[in-house]
């Protein structure tokens, strides 16, 4: 901004009466101490502001700003990786806005308990390739993966039991606990197993198909749950889990993933940018344009309003009316296949893929 210069009046002291000039050299004084004010005012990095500016918008004390997904340090770091190869994280489990695990391949299982800053590495006693973890509260989760390996921890991870495997099956695919005794695992040819003794012992169920099953969903008060899988089946259980029965999906992709926040409205994710809506608890799938062609391995919703999803090459997209439209995320990474997606707010929330990445959505301003 151009300033016009500020100048003193003009008087002539020499002519002026003795009075006369005793208030010319105060209004002289006025005049310089008015001038060295204002400018002072529109120097930089004074409080005063111009041109429309807030005093915040130029460095304010807490200046936010919109928020972003950052990637965070690689898991675990290199000189921890004992093969050759980066581990790929196949789930991860957000309990609060500070604690989460990942799993993944070569029995790796991670804990963050500052919001992502760092994740620990914890020893999980095996090297099986690890596919889903859960937690009801900060002491007590399970791990499942495959050859129906089940872990379990009763002090937050710093040790795993290796509990008796699940015969029978290739891999377990998703786990959910209701509660420290009661929970549910699905895997291939339909498989879906329930617990009543904290993971000691697994009772298979009839889930009305063969196909694979590789994600489950129970509510938060565990009345219903459904499960996905191979060539577009959906089953659902409307008594927590005790009896399972087949939905009409209207599709023959393969479905990775699915979330329900209520009672009625859920959303599935799959092959090809594969997305179906439902609005009345699955007695009916509406297929919606993702607007991608990547393959979706994960789906989170924290309500009917706002989810999220990721895929294959770092693909993460965003709702924000139920999944009805999709806005592709902007990340910094390519190649990676993101599987694990969690929120525990709408500026709070993590991502877990392949080479062991670990993606943080939060405000800017957080050094996080």
């Amino acid at each position: 901004m151009k300033h016009t210069p500020l100048t003193t009046p003009n008087f002539d002291l020499r002519s002026a009466a003795p009075m006369e000039m005793f208030v010319a050299t105060v209004w002289r004084w006025v005049a310089v101490i008015v001038a060295a004010g204002v400018i002072a005012g529109l120097a930089p990095g004074c409080s005063g502001s111009s041109d429309g500016e807030s005093p915040s918008a130029s460095g304010g004390s807490e200046a936010t700003g919109p928020s972003e997904w950052r990637l965070l340090p690689q898991f675990p770091p290199r000189e921890q990786v004992i093969s050759r190869r980066l581990l790929g994280l196949n789930d991860l489990f957000a309990l609060d806005a500070d604690t989460a695990w990942v799993v993944g391949t070569d029995g790796a299982i991670g804990r963050t308990t500052d919001s992502g800053k760092t994740f620990v590495l914890q020893k999980s006693g095996t090297a099986i390739n690890l596919t889903a973890v859960t937690f009801v509260d900060k002491s007590t989760g399970w791990v499942v993966g495959t050859a129906g390996t089940v872990l379990k921890s009763v002090d937050g991870g710093d040790t795993w039991q290796i509990l008796q495997a699940i015969p029978g099956v290739f891999s377990l695919e998703s786990v959910h606990f209701k509660d420290a005794q009661n929970g549910w695992t699905v895997a291939d040819t339909g498989s879906i197993f329930k617990t009543t003794d904290g993971g000691e012992n697994w009772t298979k169920l009839d889930s009305g198909t063969r196909e694979d099953l590789l994600d489950a969903v129970f509510l938060s008060d565990d009345s219903k749950a459904w499960a996905v899988g191979f060539e577009g089946a959906i089953v659902h259980s409307d008594d927590g889990g005790e009896t399972w029965s087949a939905q009409d999906s209207g599709t023959d992709a393969v479905l990775n993933s699915v979330w329900f926040a209520s009672e009625t409205f859920g959303v599935a994710v799959g092959e090809n940018g594969t997305v179906l809506r439902t609005t009345d608890g699955g007695s009916t799938w509406e297929p919606i344009d993702s607007g991608q062609t990547e393959d979706l391995f994960g789906v989170f919703f924290l309500d009917d309003s706002n989810g999220w999803a990721v895929g294959a090459r770092n693909l993460v997209v965003s709702s924000t009316d139920g999944g009805i439209n999709w806005t592709m995320e902007e990340t910094t990474s390519s190649g990676d296949s993101l599987r694990g997606i969690m929120f525990t707010s709408t500026n709070n929330g993590f991502a877990s893929g392949s080479g062991g990445r670990i993606w943080k959505f939060g405000p800017k301003s957080l050094d996080n």
